[in-house]
């Protein structure tokens, strides 16, 4: 369990990202009207995710020292 956790919270963009891919099939499949509203919150949470990453903070943090 402790490898897939490391592995989730190291590409956690991507993962975002293929939950929403699966969720925009689900949606294609079904027509369910629900799906386009949680992709919606997912594609957010993972542009927010990807914006508040440390990798954007290295050359601030190296200018400040």
């Amino acid at each position: 369990m402790g490898a897939i956790w490391k592995f989730i919270l190291k590409y956690e963009f991507w993962v975002l990202m293929v939950g929403w891919v699966g969720l925009l099939l689900a949606y294609v499949i079904t027509k369910d009207a629900t799906l386009p509203t949680l992709m919606t919150l997912i594609f957010v949470v993972a542009v927010t995710r990807l914006a508040i990453h440390p990798m954007w903070k290295k050359d601030k943090e190296a200018e400040e020292e």
